[in-house]
């Protein structure tokens, strides 16, 4: 039972590597959603495809089985997961390679229409229900989630929870979840945020518009992925294997030089951590990093580590590759593990690609660090490896991220092996991308604004925003209890943070909660302060940003400022910031904090790493550093219309983004889906009009 944490830790280091070959096309299916495929309708220019998710076996675990386990784990022994399954995979049943995909290839213009249907199934197997995987999933009911059976939480006198499903039992009811289409540039209703969750039965959340969405397809050609967001549940739907790529082509621009083959040497590199019990199956392991306040959260930890490292599903697998270039999509898929990859043998990284786009120009790199939810590409290029030699892809960064645990040696430091045995294919000829090699098409637009990165000082266009928000931390009497984005709950009303009515009094949503709301056209400058032990990757929900810089401060006597301000105005953790959120602090900036820019260190300031200086939707902000990004509310290759309020027809996305009348915003958080879990997040709504300031 997931409550109780019956099962038993398999330690990873039993496991054996390099066993089997990573699942690539074929072991992970492929949708071709392109005018060129058999799902495309001429008529209505689009594509559209079933995904459902379902419950099945998966052989993540080596096919040899786990001979070193107590007791010997047999081999083809397969582990119970969650995907996305298409038709083809339903109808073939059986054992599947992998739990991941499938991999969506959409273009640029053609419009995808993805049904998503939630048919896992429903409850603890202990308890009479149905599902394998929700067996040991520790379900914590204490959050702020969908709760889609209405279970009351309390606490009594004595501070025992008075429903002993919150605090001992396992829950055995429906599961909600959502779809979200991560660094999608799609309409609010169709996002998959944490409101539009369903369950098996229909149960839905406010924000839930139906079984089909419509995905435009109008940015520029990038590496994107979909995966759960429901509502306070999140790390578990991730975690029981719930993922895919949607990589979006752009045939009318195509970089500037030849791409490797998709899909012979075009390969994605979903990479995860995850941990099993000595049956084989997978363990969200709460021992991982103990329950600091068991007593108010009873199953929530602040980060899930795994002690085995899983890309496309597998377990250390190993690719059999020519000498020759090949391009890796790298993804994050894990709950809270940051990566710091390199190679042996000398072999380097070129990358070409951020999350949302291509680079300029191709960026050598030795090492590239990557936190949960960022994409990179990559170029590697094998041909100066002896043939018949390996390569290992190795791990250097500390969990928590970047102060935390180093990697264990032969564990968690070690992703996957290559093999550098095929012989060359002459029929396919061989790329040559390098070091400064040109990579983003002309036509379309390098920078936001023509910002160049590092900006100083902040300099939006005339009359934009600058904002000013914090990372924090609420600590409970065991550590971290809860974090929050500018120390505001996940469903804080917007008027608890004295924020300037809109429209005559009425907020914009009926939730009330948003504080952020730039308008349609509107470039603003976000300036993250993060006064939090660890780094964090923040998410933002439709659109994609710039990294401008990283800026150290004086972190104790600016904390010293916050924190007395909060004190005699008698704000409360999680309860907003200590000052009203829409007037100018001494910076100029707004979002209710006191002005930064007197303790910021200067002289310590950093531009982002050559290989983020491109399109992005997630961005690791350190401790004790003020990260900026410079956000644009457009589509990436817009004109910019310039200053002043944005006129209705400037920069539209092609689609609706106001949220007036759904009431369904967007979203921002962090990707530590722990984290997200448990209130670091806020929704935001986008505007015809430019937010109110004082």
């Amino acid at each position: 039972m997931a409550a109780n944490q019956d099962q038993v830790l398999l330690p990873g280091n039993l496991i054996p590597k390099f066993v089997d070959p990573l699942p690539e096309a074929g072991g992970i299916s492929v949708v071709d959603a392109t005018s060129a495929g058999p799902l495309y309708d001429a008529t209505t220019l689009s594509s559209a495809y079933n995904l459902t998710m379902r419950e099945f076996q998966a052989q993540i675990l080596p096919t040899t089985g786990v001979p070193a386990a107590v007791p010997p784990i047999p081999p083809n022994t397969p582990s119970w997961t969650w995907g996305y399954l298409t038709d083809a995979d339903i109808a073939a049943g059986g054992v599947r390679p992998s739990y991941l995909g499938p991999v969506v290839v959409a273009e640029r213009g053609v419009i995808a229409k993805p049904t998503y249907k939630n048919e896992l199934p429903i409850g603890a197997t202990s308890l009479g229900g149905f599902s394998n995987v929700q067996e040991n999933l520790p379900i914590d009911l204490t959050l702020d989630w969908a709760n889609p059976d209405n279970i009351d939480c309390q606490l009594d006198a004595a501070g025992a929870y008075t429903n002993p499903v919150c605090g001992f039992l396992p829950y055995a009811g429906e599961l909600p979840d959502s779809v979200h289409i991560h660094g999608g540039e799609v309409a609010p209703a169709y996002d998959g945020g944490p409101d539009a969750w369903v369950t098996q039965s229909g149960q839905a959340g406010p924000g839930y518009p139906g079984d089909t969405f419509t995905y435009p397809n109008g940015q520029q050609e990038a590496t994107i992925w979909f995966h759960p967001h429901g509502f306070g549940i999140t790390r578990l739907n991730v975690y029981a294997g719930l993922a895919g790529v949607y990589a979006i082509d752009d045939p009318a621009n195509p970089p500037l030089t030849t791409m490797p083959a998709f899909p012979q040497y075009d390969i994605p590199l979903i990479i995860q951590d995850r941990s099993f019990d000595t049956t084989g199956q997978i363990f969200y392991n709460l021992a991982s990093n103990p329950q600091p306040n068991p007593t108010v959260h009873p199953f929530w930890i602040p980060e899930f580590i795994g002690d085995t490292i899983v890309v496309n599903g597998k377990t250390w697998p190993y690719l059999d590759v020519e000498p020759r270039q090949y391009r890796f999509r790298l993804l994050n898929g894990s709950n809270a593990r940051f990566y710091d990859l390199s190679m042996n043998r000398g072999v380097k990284f070129v990358a070409i690609a951020t999350d949302d786009g291509y680079l300029p120009n191709a960026v050598l790199t030795p090492n590239v660090i990557i936190a949960p939810g960022e994409r990179y590409e990559v170029i590697v290029d094998f041909s100066n490896v002896k043939p018949g030699k390996d390569v290992i892809m190795f791990n250097a960064a500390r969990t928590p991220f970047p102060g935390g645990a180093a990697p264990t040696i032969g564990g968690t430091d070690t992703v996957m092996q290559f093999r550098v045995k095929k012989p060359f294919n002459n029929a396919i000829a061989d790329t040559t991308i390098s070091n400064g090699t040109a990579i983003r098409p002309v036509p379309l637009e390098p920078i936001i604004n023509g910002f160049t990165a590092p900006v100083l000082p902040p300099a939006p266009p005339a009359g934009n925003i600058v904002r000013q928000l914090t990372l924090n931390e609420v600590i409970g009497p065991g550590g971290p209890l809860e974090l929050v984005v500018n120390n505001s709950k996940y469903n804080l009303a917007s008027d608890t943070m004295r924020t300037i009515p809109i429209l005559a009094g009425d907020c914009t949503t009926p939730l009330c909660r948003e504080t952020e709301m730039p308008a349609v056209g509107d470039t603003e400058v976000w300036e993250i302060i993060n006064i939090t032990a660890d780094a964090h990757p923040m998410h933002t929900h439709l659109t994609s940003f710039q990294v401008l810089d990283r800026t150290p401060f004086q972190a104790a006597k600016w904390i010293n400022q916050y924190d007395a301000l909060m004190l005699s105005n008698g704000v409360l953790p999680g309860g907003g910031p200590p000052n009203t959120y829409n007037i100018r602090n001494a910076d100029g900036a707004i979002g209710g904090n006191p002005a930064i820019n007197s303790f910021l260190q200067l002289s310590k300031r950093r531009a982002p790493l050559p290989y983020e200086m491109g399109w992005k939707d997630t961005v690791i902000t350190y401790p004790g550093e003020v990260t900026r990004i410079v956000v644009r509310w457009a589509p990436q290759d817009s004109p910019v219309v310039g200053s002043g309020a944005p006129t209705a027809g400037d920069n539209q996305y092609p689609f609706e983004p106001y949220t007036m009348e759904s009431g369904v915003g967007y979203v921002w958080h962090c990707h530590i889906l722990d984290h997200e879990d448990n209130e670091m997040m806020r929704t935001y709504t986008v505007m015809p009009t430019r937010q109110s300031i004082e």
